[in-house]
Protein backbone atom coordinates (compact mmCIF):
# COMPACT_ATOMS: atom_id res chain seq x y z
CA UNK A 1 0.00 0.00 0.00
CA UNK A 2 0.92 3.64 -0.87
CA UNK A 3 2.11 5.79 1.70
CA UNK A 4 0.79 9.42 1.90
CA UNK A 5 4.54 10.78 1.29
CA UNK A 6 5.20 8.41 -1.78
CA UNK A 7 1.74 9.56 -3.10
CA UNK A 8 2.74 13.37 -3.04
CA UNK A 9 6.07 12.17 -4.67
CA UNK A 10 4.34 10.58 -7.45
CA UNK A 11 2.41 13.53 -7.92
CA UNK A 12 5.08 15.82 -8.25
CA UNK A 13 6.95 13.85 -10.58
CA UNK A 14 3.80 13.89 -12.38
CA UNK A 15 3.76 17.52 -12.71
CA UNK A 16 7.48 17.73 -13.15
CA UNK A 17 7.15 15.60 -16.84
CA UNK A 18 4.93 18.39 -18.49
CA UNK A 19 7.26 21.28 -17.29
CA UNK A 20 10.47 19.49 -18.66
CA UNK A 21 8.67 18.36 -21.94
CA UNK A 22 7.54 21.91 -22.33
CA UNK A 23 11.39 23.44 -21.40
CA UNK A 24 13.11 20.72 -24.20
CA UNK A 25 10.32 21.83 -26.56
CA UNK A 26 10.79 25.75 -26.10
CA UNK A 27 14.90 24.75 -26.34
CA UNK A 28 14.78 22.94 -29.75
CA UNK A 29 12.50 25.54 -30.90
CA UNK A 30 14.57 28.63 -30.23
CA UNK A 31 17.78 26.10 -31.50
CA UNK A 32 16.24 25.30 -34.68
CA UNK A 33 15.05 29.18 -35.49
CA UNK A 34 18.37 30.21 -34.57
CA UNK A 35 20.02 27.81 -37.10
CA UNK A 36 17.69 29.03 -39.43
CA UNK A 37 18.40 32.33 -38.91
CA UNK A 38 22.46 31.32 -39.13
CA UNK A 39 21.49 29.00 -42.74
CA UNK A 40 20.51 32.39 -44.32
CA UNK A 41 23.67 33.98 -43.62
CA UNK A 42 26.43 34.15 -45.94
CA UNK A 43 28.92 32.95 -43.03
CA UNK A 44 26.78 29.75 -42.86
CA UNK A 45 28.33 28.73 -46.43
CA UNK A 46 31.86 28.85 -45.26
CA UNK A 47 31.51 27.92 -41.66
CA UNK A 48 31.94 24.18 -42.37
CA UNK A 49 32.90 24.15 -46.31
CA UNK A 50 35.85 26.57 -45.94
CA UNK A 51 37.22 24.92 -49.01
CA UNK A 52 35.68 26.15 -51.20
CA UNK A 53 33.26 28.47 -50.29
CA UNK A 54 35.89 31.27 -47.97
CA UNK A 55 36.67 32.38 -51.78
CA UNK A 56 32.49 33.44 -52.10
CA UNK A 57 31.89 34.85 -48.62
CA UNK A 58 34.98 36.73 -48.83
CA UNK A 59 33.92 38.35 -52.17
CA UNK A 60 30.37 38.90 -51.06
CA UNK A 61 32.43 41.13 -47.67
CA UNK A 62 34.82 42.83 -50.49
CA UNK A 63 37.34 40.71 -48.74
CA UNK A 64 40.82 39.50 -50.40
CA UNK A 65 41.42 40.41 -54.14
CA UNK A 66 38.43 43.00 -54.72
CA UNK A 67 38.17 41.84 -58.84
CA UNK A 68 36.09 38.94 -57.63
CA UNK A 69 33.98 40.85 -55.57
CA UNK A 70 32.58 43.46 -57.21
CA UNK A 71 28.93 42.37 -57.89
CA UNK A 72 28.92 40.62 -54.86
CA UNK A 73 29.30 43.41 -52.79
CA UNK A 74 26.87 45.51 -54.43
CA UNK A 75 24.18 42.78 -53.52
CA UNK A 76 25.43 42.26 -49.53
CA UNK A 77 25.54 46.12 -49.64
CA UNK A 78 21.84 46.19 -51.24
CA UNK A 79 20.76 43.52 -48.41
CA UNK A 80 20.58 40.61 -50.98
CA UNK A 81 22.08 37.38 -49.01
CA UNK A 82 23.03 34.59 -51.00
CA UNK A 83 20.09 32.48 -50.89
CA UNK A 84 18.21 35.07 -52.29
CA UNK A 85 20.10 33.95 -55.68
CA UNK A 86 20.94 30.65 -54.78
CA UNK A 87 17.88 28.23 -53.66
CA UNK A 88 18.49 25.95 -50.81
CA UNK A 89 16.29 23.15 -51.82
CA UNK A 90 16.81 20.36 -49.98
CA UNK A 91 18.68 17.77 -53.03
CA UNK A 92 20.91 20.62 -53.59
CA UNK A 93 22.39 20.69 -49.78
CA UNK A 94 22.21 16.80 -50.13
CA UNK A 95 24.59 17.38 -52.97
CA UNK A 96 26.35 19.99 -52.32
CA UNK A 97 27.05 18.54 -48.50
CA UNK A 98 27.92 15.02 -50.18
CA UNK A 99 30.59 16.52 -52.86
CA UNK A 100 31.99 18.90 -50.40
CA UNK A 101 32.52 15.41 -47.42
CA UNK A 102 33.95 13.34 -50.61
CA UNK A 103 36.52 16.36 -51.63
CA UNK A 104 34.28 15.68 -55.40
CA UNK A 105 34.31 19.46 -56.38
CA UNK A 106 37.06 21.15 -58.66
CA UNK A 107 38.32 24.74 -58.67
CA UNK A 108 40.00 27.15 -60.30
CA UNK A 109 43.70 28.27 -60.11
CA UNK A 110 42.30 31.20 -58.26
CA UNK A 111 40.39 28.94 -55.85
CA UNK A 112 36.85 29.22 -56.73
CA UNK A 113 34.39 26.71 -57.77
CA UNK A 114 34.60 25.12 -61.23
CA UNK A 115 31.06 26.43 -62.34
CA UNK A 116 28.61 23.78 -62.86
CA UNK A 117 25.81 25.23 -65.75
CA UNK A 118 25.22 27.94 -63.73
CA UNK A 119 23.46 30.73 -65.35
CA UNK A 120 21.61 33.92 -64.67
CA UNK A 121 19.19 34.92 -66.92
CA UNK A 122 16.15 37.59 -67.03
CA UNK A 123 13.89 35.75 -65.12
CA UNK A 124 16.19 35.07 -61.92
CA UNK A 125 17.72 38.89 -62.42
CA UNK A 126 14.91 40.57 -63.31
CA UNK A 127 12.19 39.44 -60.76
CA UNK A 128 9.88 41.51 -58.46
CA UNK A 129 11.97 43.36 -56.07
CA UNK A 130 15.26 42.79 -57.78
CA UNK A 131 16.26 44.29 -61.39
CA UNK A 132 13.85 46.17 -63.53
CA UNK A 133 14.54 45.11 -66.96
CA UNK A 134 12.75 48.22 -68.26
CA UNK A 135 14.80 50.49 -65.96
CA UNK A 136 18.19 48.00 -67.26
CA UNK A 137 17.63 48.62 -70.83
CA UNK A 138 16.85 52.44 -70.41
CA UNK A 139 20.18 53.37 -68.65
CA UNK A 140 22.14 51.17 -71.16
CA UNK A 141 20.33 53.06 -74.33
CA UNK A 142 23.38 54.29 -77.10
CA UNK A 143 25.92 53.00 -75.31
CA UNK A 144 29.68 54.24 -75.89
CA UNK A 145 27.64 57.30 -77.73
CA UNK A 146 26.56 55.42 -80.21
CA UNK A 147 23.05 56.07 -81.20
CA UNK A 148 21.08 53.13 -81.18
CA UNK A 149 23.14 50.55 -79.42
CA UNK A 150 22.58 48.91 -76.33
CA UNK A 151 23.82 46.07 -74.83
CA UNK A 152 20.73 44.92 -73.15
CA UNK A 153 18.82 44.90 -76.11
CA UNK A 154 21.42 42.40 -78.35
CA UNK A 155 20.29 41.67 -81.92
CA UNK A 156 21.16 38.04 -80.42
CA UNK A 157 18.13 37.90 -78.34
CA UNK A 158 17.90 35.48 -75.93
CA UNK A 159 20.55 33.12 -76.90
CA UNK A 160 22.72 35.47 -74.24
CA UNK A 161 21.63 35.57 -70.65
CA UNK A 162 22.81 37.73 -67.97
CA UNK A 163 25.79 35.52 -66.92
CA UNK A 164 27.37 36.09 -70.69
CA UNK A 165 28.11 39.91 -68.97
CA UNK A 166 28.08 40.28 -65.61
CA UNK A 167 29.65 37.72 -63.18
CA UNK A 168 28.67 38.21 -59.44
CA UNK A 169 31.87 36.51 -57.73
CA UNK A 170 34.34 37.13 -60.71
CA UNK A 171 35.44 39.47 -63.33
CA UNK A 172 32.46 40.65 -65.35
CA UNK A 173 33.44 40.51 -69.37
CA UNK A 174 31.85 43.03 -72.34
CA UNK A 175 30.77 39.83 -74.15
CA UNK A 176 29.60 42.24 -76.51
CA UNK A 177 33.58 43.24 -77.70
CA UNK A 178 33.82 39.21 -79.31
CA UNK A 179 32.80 41.36 -82.18
CA UNK A 180 32.67 45.24 -81.32
CA UNK A 181 35.23 47.43 -80.04
CA UNK A 182 32.81 49.18 -77.15
CA UNK A 183 33.97 51.05 -74.31
CA UNK A 184 34.64 48.45 -71.43
CA UNK A 185 33.31 49.52 -67.90
CA UNK A 186 35.86 49.88 -64.77
CA UNK A 187 36.71 46.99 -63.33
CA UNK A 188 35.59 44.77 -66.65
CA UNK A 189 37.78 42.94 -68.94
CA UNK A 190 36.88 42.22 -73.10
CA UNK A 191 36.92 38.57 -73.90
CA UNK A 192 40.33 36.92 -76.15
CA UNK A 193 39.27 37.81 -79.50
Amino acid sequence: METNEQAKAKGGKRRRVPIVCAVVAVVLVCAGGGFYVWHNQPSFCNAICHEPMDYYVDGYYGEGDAAHAQLAVAHQQEGVTCLQCHEATLEAQVNEGTAWVSGAFETNADGSLEPQLITADKQQCATAGCHDWNDVVAATENWDGQAGVNPHRSHQGKAIDCSNCHSVHGQSVMYCNTCHSWEVPEGWSSPAK
